[in-house]
């Protein structure tokens, strides 16, 4: 008990009594930003299951190696001095020298999960390289610009709920006003439903920007508006990966009501990347088995197979319906064109 205590207490001194108020801020800031990253990074990790790996591999530790455009996978050297000496790693690669029409090199350097050793392939003696995409691009880029917009956003939805109760700030000409003024302020606060004032005490509650208001009125009637603006755009950073991941993520707001429908209309486009990604992962199957004799298999993982069901119903109830549509419209032009021709043989 004493330790947890300890422990709880040292965490508190150095976040807050470690830091001034300004510089804790800064680093919730910092901390927030980083956990929606980690959120975020985690549907990207979540997305294929490999199997047939050494111990020391799992999925989670190929993919997020991967997700940074191409990845080795090696033993470490006994050589070196990593801790890691003698396993299994996946880490990203950079191409050194002159890039190939497909954009690769003859030669690499990777850096171990340590960080503090790099290598070459040259003193590797047995590798494979797996890419995200046929561009090498990295899911990082795009997934850090999320994380720090969701983070921005927050800040701002606190500020505006700081703004949205700010306390108005009575003006008197004199120390004896003032304490009547609080007086009174005092029994409003109380939630006394009436207070009696002199007529002579500089104070009114009237409407603003006039000549006989007094009153000093910081807060922003209009924030619950931004508010809403501001929440809509959380909810709208999130669905742009949850697109772009495949994973259903619908919301309804007053500004957008939603057709049935209209929910999936961009499931072709979600299953798309997925699927892409897929395929160049399993290019690497032969050379695991060339190279390590490993039996690797990789596929999308549970929750993104049962998302591609949904999306694969989804079409099949569509489908019909969207032929019906187009057979009506078909007909109706039909009709139309007879109508046409059968007034047109009368009027001649």
């Amino acid at each position: 008990m004493g330790k947890s205590i300890e422990a709880k207490t040292l965490l508190n001194n150095a976040f807050d009594g470690g830091c001034k108020s300004r510089q804790r801020s800064k680093l919730s800031d910092i901390v927030r930003e980083n956990a929606y990253n980690n959120i975020i990074n985690t549907i990207g990790w979540s997305m294929f299951d490999w199997t047939g790996l050494p111990d020391e591999l799992s999925s989670e530790e190929m993919e997020r190696a991967i997700n940074c455009g191409v990845a080795v996978v090696y033993r470490v050297p006994n050589e070196t001095n990593s801790a890691s000496k003698g396993m299994f790693v996946c880490t990203p690669l950079e191409w050194t020298g002159v890039l190939k029409a497909d954009n690769t090199a003859d030669h690499f350097i990777t850096y171990l999960p340590d960080g503090d050793f790099s290598l070459t392939d040259k003193q590797i003696k047995d590798f494979v390289v797996v890419r995200n995409n046929f561009d090498m691009a990295s899911d990082y880029d795009f997934t850090d610009w999320t994380a720090r917009m969701l983070n921005e956003t927050d800040i701002s939805e606190m500020q505006l709920i700081k703004w949205s109760r700010m306390t108005p700030i009575a003006k008197a000409t004199n120390n004896a006003d003032i304490a009547k003024i609080e007086a009174i302020l005092q029994r409003v606060y109380n939630g006394e439903p009436w207070a009696v004032m002199s007529d002579f005490s500089k104070i009114t509650t009237g409407v603003s920007n006039t000549r006989d208001d007094v009153v000093l009125r910081l807060t922003d009637e209009t924030a619950i508006e931004k508010m809403h603006f501001l929440s809509e755009f959380h909810y709208e950073l999130i669905r742009r990966i949850c697109n772009l991941y495949n994973i259903p993520f619908h919301t309804t707001a007053k500004s957008a009501q939603n057709l049935e429908s209209e929910l999936h209309n961009t499931d072709i486009f979600s299953r798309m990347l997925p699927e892409k990604k897929l395929q160049w992962r399993r290019k690497a199957i032969a050379d695991f088995e060339r190279v390590f004799g490993w039996s690797v298999t990789v596929d999308l993982s549970p929750m993104f197979k049962k998302e591609n069901e949904v999306i694969d119903n989804t079409i099949a109830d569509t489908a019909p319906d969207a032929q019906n549509s187009t057979q009506n419209a078909s007909d109706d032009t039909t009709k139309g064109n007879d109508t046409g021709d059968s007034e047109g043989g009368k009027n001649e």
